[in-house]
């Protein structure tokens, strides 16, 4: 994923948080966002053990915890 990929992403994450909220479970919301990109399953597994990895268990968590994170590691 790139620097313009994270980034709509993030802007697609927020819009379905606002719609479908955070069921704070899991990476639902998140999941359909990679799908609609078009990113490959493995991509798909990395991005989201690395949400999983700075504390981003659901999708909300992701902005809370990861979001530094995944820029960081992911503006390249």
């Amino acid at each position: 994923m790139n620097k313009k990929e994270l980034e709509r992403f993030f802007n697609r994450l927020e819009e379905l948080l606002e719609i479908n909220g955070c069921n704070g479970r899991d990476l639902t919301n998140a999941k359909i966002i990679l799908e609609e990109m078009g990113i490959s399953k493995e991509e798909q597994e990395e991005f989201l053990e690395n949400c999983k990895k700075s504390g981003g268990f659901c999708d909300c968590e992701i902005f809370l915890n990861s979001e530094d994170y995944l820029r960081e590691l992911y503006y390249k």
